[in-house]
């Protein structure tokens, strides 16, 4: 995948995604406040969300045309990857905060070092997608039947009467 092809992303989802700006910095971060927000995708609010994704689909384009990254790091279906997600915008918080002007110098030498390690996990939590989208396998965790006892059980504290004797 190109770049132009990156570029079809806002047509299969419907996210705009703003043209890169010729500086380092991403479109859209001028106005960060000096606090990162990180994103938490399971607390977000419908309203919230779009607006995550917004930024988040801008900086992920924007990452991938400024690197460039291989097709096989961040594929054009990374949105529909629940995992990659989390990383990308794991990614982007470690970004903002890399490259804010308190940080003393040390941010982008540690973001790069970041990014590096992120590419298997990205690779990996892709799958087996290729030119076309193969879905996650989505799997619950089976709640144990022994939970309540095990819980109770686990933090109590003994009686004295049940105590280990000296």
């Amino acid at each position: 995948m190109s770049g132009d092809e990156f570029g079809d992303l806002p047509v299969a989802t419907g996210i705009p995604l703003k043209t890169p700006a010729a500086s380092p910095a991403a479109p859209g971060d001028e106005d960060l406040p000096a606090t990162v927000l990180v994103v938490n995708w399971r607390t977000l609010t419908n309203r919230e969300a779009a607006e995550a994704w917004e930024k988040l689909a801008d900086w992920v384009g924007w990452i991938y045309r400024r690197y460039p990254l291989p097709d096989d790091v961040i594929r054009k279906c990374w949105y529909r990857h629940g995992g990659v997600v989390e990383e990308l915008s794991a990614l982007h918080a470690c970004w903002q905060a890399s490259f804010d002007e308190s940080d003393s110098g040390y941010g982008p030498i540690g973001f790069h070092e970041r990014l590096e390690l992120a590419r298997n996990r990205l690779r990996t939590l892709q799958g087996s997608c290729g030119e076309d989208h193969v879905e996650d396998r989505i799997r619950d965790l089976p709640f144990p039947s022994d939970w309540s006892d095990w819980t109770r059980k686990s933090h109590a504290h003994p009686k004295p009467d049940e105590r280990n004797p000296r």
